[in-house]
Order: C-alpha cells, then sequence, then structure tokens
C-alpha cells in the first residue's frame, strides 16, 4: 500500500470503541481531508490529542519506543497484535504539537497491515524509516490462529 498522508479534524466517533456500521463523520471528515489535497483524515479532540483515522489506527515512533496514542478508539486487531509482539511500546497521549519530535506515523488496519503516513497536515515524515520495517516483518511473522 502506499503511503498517505492526512489532515487532522477534530471529531469522535460515536462509541468509539465498538464497531459499528455509523460511519458517516467519520467519512465526511475523510472527503473534506480528500477535497483539501490530502489521502485521509485523522481525528483529534478539541485540545488536539489524536485518537485516530477514519477506518484504522495510528501509531508514532518517538526514536526510542512506538507509542499509540492514549485516547478512546476502536481497538483494532492489526493493532492490539503489534502491541503483543513489538517490545517497545507504550501507550501515551499524542498531541499535534508533539508531531515535530516524533520520528516515523503510521496506520493498521487488516486490511494493509502497517501503512507509512508521510504527513500529519504540514508535519512531515520518511515512508522509509526502518521502524516500518520492523513492524511489518514482526506482523507478518505472527502465527496464523487455525479456524
Amino acid at each position: 500500500m502506499p503511503p498517505i498522508r492526512v489532515q487532522s479534524a477534530t471529531y469522535t466517533r460515536d462509541l468509539p470503541e465498538v464497531k459499528h456500521v455509523g460511519l458517516f463523520g467519520a467519512l465526511r471528515h475523510r472527503r473534506i481531508a480528500q477535497r483539501n489535497g490530502y489521502d485521509d483524515a485523522v481525528f483529534t479532540d478539541p485540545e488536539g490529542y489524536i485518537s485516530e483515522g477514519a477506518t484504522w489506527n495510528i501509531g508514532f515512533f518517538d526514536g526510542d519506543r512506538v507509542i499509540w496514542p492514549n485516547s478512546e478508539v476502536l481497538l483494532g486487531v492489526t493493532m492490539r497484535l503489534l502491541q503483543q509482539v513489538h517490545e517497545r511500546t507504550a501507550l501515551n497521549s499524542v498531541s499535534l504539537k508533539d508531531l515535530p519530535q516524533m520520528e516515523a506515523a503510521f496506520a493498521t488496519n487488516t486490511a494493509v497491515g502497517v501503512r507509512p503516513v508521510t504527513a500529519i497536515n504540514d508535519v512531515e515524515f520518511p515512508s522509509d524509516h526502518p521502524i516500518l520495517g520492523t513492524l511489518r516483518k514482526e506482523y507478518e511473522e505472527i502465527p496464523a490462529e487455525a479456524l
């Protein structure tokens, strides 16, 4: 999957911790971001703390740890699996103001695995940071479960 550039939007999904079909608001913000030249939207609370994307989770690398936003989100399968297998993982608040200190950003969901986020608003991130390869490898090495 190609990297994505995202625009922040102040928005919280209804019952964010529950998977449901109520995606109108999320997809509306995605479309607004696309009309502004971005690929998708990432959501923040009114104070600028990041939570999740429209249909994906977001993670960051601060040079030492993978950080998952400590916000109300739908706990995605890919995110939870990566939290289990990647040793240096933390839940922490991440605000738009913190972005310049992050070395990398990425989106996760079951359809794409780990996908680079190369920009959030005007803050840019590399698409080839080594942590992205590490996370992809760790994700791909998780043994499948028989159904």
